[in-house]
C-alpha cells in the first residue's frame, strides 16, 4: 500500500474520530439536568406539603377541601392538585373580609402565593428538563448516525494506523532529543557581560585619570579599544543567545505540536482497534455459544440411548443427559444476561435451560 493511501486511511479515520469527539463533547456540555431535577423535587415536595397542610385546615370552610394521598401520584398529579387548591384558596381569600377574619385571610393569601411560586418553579424545571432531554436525544441521534458512517476497519487498517502512530512517536522523540541536546548555556553571555563591564569601568577610570593629568592619551586609547572590543564581543554573544533561544522556542512549539499529533494518532488508532476487536469479540462469542449449543444433539442421542437401555433393563434408571457449562463473561451476545448471571449454564437435549 502506498504512503498516500496510508495517509488517506489515517485522514479518513481522524476526520471520523474528530467528528465523534466533537459530538460527545457537545453531549457532555448539555448540563443542568441535575439542578433542574433538584428544583423539580423541591417544588413537588413543597406542593405536597401545602396539600397535606390544607387537609382539614381550620382556616378553610368545613369540608371544603380534602385530598387523600394514594402514594402513587406522579409529579404532574401533585402539580394539578396544587393548582386546584390554589383556586380554592383564591376564592376563600376573595370571600373573606380581612378585618373580620384576618387569620383566614392571611392564611389563604400566604398559601396561594407560596403554591403559585412553587408551581412556577415546577413548570420551569419541567420545561428545562424537557428541553435538555430533547437536546441530548438530538445529539445522541447524531452520534448514532456517525456510528453508522464509521470507516471500514480491518487488520490492514490497524497496521496502517499502528505504523502512523509509530512514525508520530519517532518524530516526537527526535524533536525531544534535539531540544535536550540544545542545552541552555548562559556562561558565554555572562562572561562577555562581565568583560564588557570591566572594560567599560577601565575606560572610565583612564578618562578620569587623563582629565586630572595622571594618564596620557595612549592609555585612554588602549582602554577605549579594549572597551569597544568587549562591547562587540558582548553584542555577538547576545545575538548568538537570541538565536539559540529562538531555536529553543521553535523546537518547544514543534515538540508540543508533535505531542498533540501523537496523542491524536494514538486516540484514532485505539478507536479503530476497539471497533475491530469488539466486532471480533462479538463474532467469537456467537461462534462459541453456537458450538456449545450444538452439543445438545449429542445429549439427545444420549437420552435416546438411555431410554432404550431402560427399556432393555427395567430395573435400571438413567438420568436425563445434561451438561454443565461455564462460559466466559459475554459482552455482545444477545442472551448475554442469561449466561452472565447464571454462573454455570445447564445444557440439555433441548438447549440451554433458562
Amino acid at each position: 500500500m502506498s504512503n498516500a493511501t496510508k495517509r488517506k486511511t489515517f485522514a479518513t479515520w481522524q476526520d471520523w474520530h474528530d467528528a465523534m469527539s466533537a459530538k460527545r463533547d457537545a453531549l457532555n456540555r448539555i448540563t443542568g439536568g441535575g439542578q433542574a431535577r433538584e428544583a423539580l423535587d423541591r417544588a413537588r415536595n413543597g406542593l405536597e406539603h401545602a396539600i397535606r397542610e390544607a387537609n382539614g385546615s381550620n382556616h378553610l370552610p368545613a369540608k371544603a377541601y380534602q385530598y387523600t394521598f394514594q402514594c402513587g401520584e406522579t409529579p404532574e398529579d401533585i402539580r394539578e392538585e396544587a393548582g386546584r387548591l390554589a383556586s380554592l384558596l383564591s376564592r376563600v381569600r376573595a370571600s373573606t373580609a380581612r378585618k373580620n377574619d384576618p387569620a383566614r385571610y392571611e392564611y389563604a393569601t400566604s398559601r396561594v402565593e407560596r403554591i403559585r411560586e412553587l408551581s412556577a418553579t415546577f413548570d420551569e424545571a419541567t420545561d428545562t428538563l424537557a428541553r435538555l432531554n430533547s437536546e441530548r436525544e438530538a445529539v445522541r441521534a447524531e452520534i448514532e448516525d456517525l456510528e453508522q458512517q464509521a470507516p471500514k476497519a480491518s487488520a490492514s487498517t490497524l497496521d496502517d494506523l499502528r505504523r502512523e502512530a509509530g512514525a508520530a512517536e519517532e518524530e516526537r522523540d527526535r524533536i525531544a532529543t534535539a531540544l535536550r541536546n540544545m542545552e541552555r548555556d548562559d556562561g558565554p553571555l555572562r562572561l562577555a557581560q562581565d568583560a564588557e563591564r570591566t572594560a567599560s569601568e577601565r575606560l572610565d577610570e583612564a578618562e578620569a585619570l587623563a582629565a586630572i593629568g595622571e594618564a596620557d592619551g595612549n592609555e585612554v586609547k588602549t582602554a577605549k579599544a579594549a572597551a569597544d572590543k568587549a562591547a562587540a564581543t558582548l553584542e555577538k554573544e547576545r545575538e548568538e543567545h537570541r538565536k539559540l533561544e529562538a531555536a529553543r522556542r521553535g523546537l518547544q512549539r514543534k515538540l508540543e505540536d508533535s505531542e498533540s499529533h501523537l496523542s491524536t494518532v494514538q486516540a484514532v488508532y485505539r478507536t479503530a482497534l476497539d471497533r475491530v476487536r469488539q466486532a471480533d469479540l462479538a463474532a467469537r462469542e456467537a461462534s462459541l455459544v453456537e458450538k456449545v449449543a450444538a452439543l445438545s444433539e449429542d445429549l439427545a442421542d444420549l437420552d435416546r440411548i438411555y431410554q432404550d437401555l431402560e427399556e432393555a433393563n427395567p430395573e435400571t434408571s438413567y438420568n436425563a443427559a445434561r451438561l454443565d457449562v461455564k462460559l466466559p463473561h459475554l459482552h455482545h451476545h444477545p442472551h448475554r444476561d442469561l449466561f452472565n448471571t447464571s454462573g454455570t449454564d445447564e445444557l440439555t437435549a433441548t438447549g440451554f435451560v433458562e
